[in-house]
């Protein structure tokens, strides 16, 4: 099952975590809570911002994101990239893209330490780096991170919500360590407050989306993820980054691909509202990879797929047809 695109940048960063030796207790982050940072100088409506990071450079990155009513901080950076997080481009129409998860295979199977490559080789599994103290300012309250080595993971979870002021500078830097110092930007966006929390998805039919307009032009993008396929061998995500102008249209032709490759399990969607920038890294082995910050607020979607029962028992299901407990669909 593919994360949701709110979960993504955590999971990848549980999945370097759970490789180190080491990783850092929860404890062992130092989060001062009179930080005394100033803001950042610049002006948020022309600061550069690059994007995101594509995901075959993907060393890491860090998230300021709100959820429904609370907001984290969160971020690693490694020294490569998890070959399982690249997904495949299959089909893309539009401001939409059907990505497919491809699970490598070794044998004989990889040691502790490695991972499965999609050569059918093992190659040593990424290893975070140490980015010295991070600090982030702009937010409220500002993040100053520093993390014990090894581990290297960056966190900061008593965040007001949302955790930025709308239309505000926001701005990474490190200390440098093992990896240089490098500046990275966000802008506060105005919290996402979409038409309707339940999409209704069927064959031969658009999908249209809807959402509150943001009230500052901060360069802001909508991303839409889909997934309703969650227990097939190889599950395709529908994801589209749309303009925030209120309203975007998922074509019936796009839904058609997604149905076509299967349908299994609870659907899941989300949308948000986020900016994003990205950098090139530079020091020792993670020199090359690129490293991205992302600010967004995100709201789970409920999904209903005409023509699916999704269930986990019988009773879930229509008198007559049983539940399939393997891929949670009535029959």
């Amino acid at each position: 099952m593919l994360p949701t695109a709110g979960q993504y940048w955590s999971v990848l960063a549980l999945l370097l975590l759970a490789c180190d030796p080491d990783p850092v207790a929860p404890g062992d982050s130092t989060e001062p809570t009179d930080t005394g940072v100033p803001d950042p100088i610049g002006d948020p409506l022309t600061i550069a911002l690059l994007g995101e990071c594509p995901l075959e450079t993907h060393f890491g990155a860090f998230v300021v994101e709100a959820y429904e009513d609370y907001a984290i901080v969160d971020g690693t950076v490694s020294n490569g990239v998890v070959p399982v997080t690249v997904l495949e481009d299959v089909a893309t129409e539009g401001d939409c893209s059907l990505l497919k998860r491809n699970n490598p295979y070794c044998d004989p199977t990889c040691e502790s330490k490695e991972t499965c490559d999609f050569d059918g080789t093992c190659i040593e599994y990424p290893v975070a780096q140490d980015l010295g103290t991070v600090t982030i300012a702009g937010l409220d309250p500002a993040a100053v991170m520093t993390a014990t080595s090894p581990g290297y993971r960056y966190f900061k979870t008593d965040m007001n919500f949302p955790g930025w002021t709308p239309g505000k500078l926001i701005e990474l830097t490190n200390t440098g360590a093992t990896v240089e110092p490098f500046t990275l930007h966000g802008v506060g966006p105005d919290l996402l407050e979409p038409t309707s929390t339940t999409w209704t998805v069927g064959s031969g039919s658009d999908l249209l989306v809807s959402w509150d307009a943001p009230t500052l032009d901060v360069r802001t993008k909508v991303r839409l993820s889909l997934n309703i396929d969650q227990h097939g061998q190889t599950p395709i995500t529908l994801v589209c980054h749309f303009d925030d102008d209120g309203e975007a249209t998922v074509p019936a032709s796009v839904i058609d691909a997604v149905m076509g490759a299967g349908v299994t399990g609870y659907p899941s969607a989300s949308l948000r509202r986020q900016t994003a920038d990205n950098i090139s890294l530079v020091g020792g082995t993670a020199t090359g990879g690129c490293v991205d910050l992302l600010v967004a607020h995100e709201l789970a979607i409920d999904v209903e797929v005409e023509g699916h029962t999704p269930c986990s028992s019988n009773a879930d299901c229509p008198q007559g047809h049983p539940c399939d407990l393997a891929t949670q669909t009535c029959l």
